[in-house]
């Protein structure tokens, strides 16, 4: 069975790092891929699939591309999803081709899945450490 190229990806610089001290958030994906679509990029269609937390194997010379830290790649053969990931480093492959490895922003890329449970969370100090003195009861 034939699989026709059909993975788009995009290479981005965005203001966020690898580190995850700080994230961006949307009320919505639409409103995700508006702001990282509307970041200075370079887009290339017709791939073939691309692996997750793997290497790209990007059609262009690496002195053109080593300024993106980040891309946005979506395998439409298989679901509309876009994945969100983090440039960890690019090697020179030939005068066509650079290696761009890649890890995934797990945030980015699941945060309109994620389910947040009820919780609590009371932070303070106090002069008496007895065990279970400190507690409240959750109900």
């Amino acid at each position: 069975m034939a699989v026709t190229p059909d993975t788009t990806i995009k290479l981005l610089k965005v203001p966020i790092e690898i580190d995850n001290l700080n994230q961006l958030t949307f009320a919505t994906a639409t409103a995700q891929y508006n702001y990282f679509n509307s970041l200075p990029s370079i887009e290339e269609e017709d791939l073939y699939y691309q692996r997750k937390d793997n290497f790209i194997s990007f059609p262009a010379h690496i002195d053109s591309i080593l300024e993106y830290n980040y891309c946005m790649y979506q395998n439409s053969n298989y679901s509309n999803k876009w994945f969100y990931a983090f440039i960890t480093r690019m090697e020179y492959e030939n005068d066509g081709m650079t290696r761009v490895y890649i890890e995934t922003d797990t945030f980015q890329t699941w945060q309109f899945d994620i389910i947040y449970k009820a919780s609590f969370i009371d932070r303070e100090h106090t002069n008496d450490d007895t065990i279970g003195n400190n507690l409240i009861p959750e109900n």
